[in-house]
């Protein structure tokens, strides 16, 4: 929960406020990016079918990091990516989104976004650990 006092008094934020805004950032990435903190294995619906793209819940949950600091906040998010696509381009999209919508949400930019690439999903995920700071 997160707190901002101005004059008009003090507005309480929940930290879904803050994953909606990830979740659609990576949402501009055409389905080439999906929420998630790869920890060594995903689940599976049916028998031999990765379901790299289609998460659960506890895997969902983790994927975004908030802490508040004093004269703002900092969000870490955890991504993986489809092979082939630009990892930088869809960092920086998202990293853009993000910044414009706490602006305009909280009236101030966030202190700092990561943006961390867990994994490369193909035929099968790729561990990767790649961070991109704003």
């Amino acid at each position: 929960m997160f707190e901002i006092s101005n004059e008009l008094g003090k507005i309480h934020f929940s930290n879904n406020v803050i994953y909606r805004i990830c979740s659609d950032a990576a949402d501009l990435c055409d389905g080439n990016v999906r929420l998630q903190n790869y920890k060594g294995r995903y689940t599976t619906k049916r028998p031999g079918l990765l379901t790299a793209f289609t998460p659960s819940a506890e895997e969902d949950a983790d994927a975004v990091e908030i802490q508040q600091a004093d004269n703002g906040i900092l969000i870490k998010v955890y991504i993986v990516v489809r092979f082939g696509i630009s990892m930088n381009q869809a960092a920086n999209t998202m990293m853009d989104h993000i910044y414009q919508e706490v602006e305009a949400l909280f009236g101030q930019k966030p202190l700092s976004v990561t943006i961390v690439v867990t994994g490369t999903a193909s035929k099968t995920i790729a561990k990767r650990h790649i961070e991109y700071i704003r």
